[in-house]
């Protein structure tokens, strides 16, 4: 705290931390309001991170920011969600785009426009190898209430948490806020909470990742010796844990794509995106037409030079995990 003319000014580290504060607050707030129009609509939801780490990993005071709010829901009340978002002003930042539903696997991304909050609509989670139906089945089962803003929400218990913080240092490069939550976990969790968050992660199929992301730090990978969980392994999980170059996961994906047509789409889509996303991700596009051409030959280019780079390291990962299943 610093003084003027007399007069108290907080320091450039409070005035952040004053910021960081009313965002959450903010964005909880959101939330609640999100999560009251799902209950009128009868919409089931499961609270992701956000919040529930903060409150469960950061109780000593640390700040834990997080800027959307990530919500699982029931596949079957996936287009009532959607609608009670349109509803409060949101657009699913994926038909801006005019992508397809399989570019985001895992979740699509609403935005307010008035103020900028995100919500994050999961229908699983990144790792998980089950079908929709049947994680939402698993995690709704590892739920507890917490208290979110004015209201009390569903959020994953201890176990499923604990697993997906795993599964979420698994999916992002090092550093940051992923690893942040995996090193507190690896410190302050049990290693009977572990053994639980690793049974859920076998209810899931999601094992290859959550052992992937404990190896992530070396107290992690102590702890998979010392549970002596089961190493298994996934192309995806490590192409994700590798930080893979362009493409390389497009080339998994394209594998695990069934049917000619199917995969002729995945192919088209990735060389003819929406001219909406083409001007989202390269501002030279503009939006004249000749732009726009340009911008297409660019995104041609691009993917040329970087398919045998990502064709490669897909390779790599394709012989490190038949290495490893006829190691077993």
């Amino acid at each position: 705290m610093t003084t003027l003319s007399g007069v108290a000014v907080p320091g450039s580290d409070s005035i952040a931390r004053l910021a960081a504060t009313g965002a959450r607050l903010r964005l909880d707030a959101a939330t609640a309001e999100v999560l009251d129009g799902f209950a009128v609509a009868g919409v089931q939801a499961l609270l992701l991170k956000g919040r529930s780490i903060a409150y469960w990993l950061y109780a000593d005071g640390t700040e834990r920011p997080y800027e959307d709010c990530d919500l699982l829901v029931a596949p079957t009340h996936l287009k009532g969600a959607e609608h009670v978002l349109s509803s409060l002003g949101y657009v699913n930042l994926l038909d801006d785009l005019r992508l397809p539903s399989w570019w985001c696997e895992h979740a699509t991304m609403w935005q307010r426009r008035g103020d900028g909050v995100c919500v994050d609509l999961h229908r699983t989670l990144v790792g998980v190898r089950v079908d929709d139906a049947s994680a939402w089945r698993v995690l709704s089962a590892h739920s507890e209430d917490m208290a979110v803003a004015r209201r009390t929400a569903l959020a994953l218990d201890p176990s499923a948490r604990a697993m997906h913080v795993a599964l979420h240092a698994a999916q992002h490069p090092a550093g940051g806020h992923a690893f942040d939550d995996l090193e507190r976990a690896l410190t302050l969790v049990e290693d009977e909470l572990w053994l639980a968050a690793a049974a859920v992660a076998v209810e899931l199929d999601a094992m290859p990742a959550f052992v992937a992301g404990l190896r992530r730090l070396p107290a992690g990978a102590r702890l998979v010796t010392r549970l002596a969980l089961p190493d298994v392994r996934s192309v995806e999980a490590e192409l994700r844990v590798g930080s893979p170059p362009p493409l390389a996961l497009g080339f998994e994906q394209l594998v695990r794509t069934r049917g000619l047509w199917a995969r002729l789409e995945v192919v088209w889509r990735k060389a003819m995106p929406g001219s909406a996303f083409l001007r989202e991700t390269d501002p030279r596009a503009g939006e004249s037409r000749y732009g726009l051409a340009l911008a297409y030959l660019r995104r041609w280019r691009w993917l040329v030079g970087s398919a045998p780079g990502g064709l490669a390291a897909w390779s790599r990962a394709r012989r490190s995990v038949g290495r490893g299943a006829r190691g077993r």
